[in-house]
């Protein structure tokens, strides 16, 4: 995920990461927040969305 974060900064036009989990995945959710994604209330549909400002 870490590599992932790295290539997208070298996009020009990447503003934002934005990925989806299920809210019962409390390993995802330890995952996301620990590299700095931040929940800010969206959702698609039944899964949490957490984004990364890039």
């Amino acid at each position: 995920m870490q590599a992932l974060i790295k290539e997208m900064r070298m996009l020009p036009a990447a503003k934002r990461i934005v990925v989806g989990y299920r809210p019962d995945n409390q390993a995802a959710h330890c995952l996301y927040a620990s590299l700095g994604f931040i929940d800010h209330g969206d959702r698609f549909g039944r899964e949490m969305a957490v984004r990364l400002d890039i």
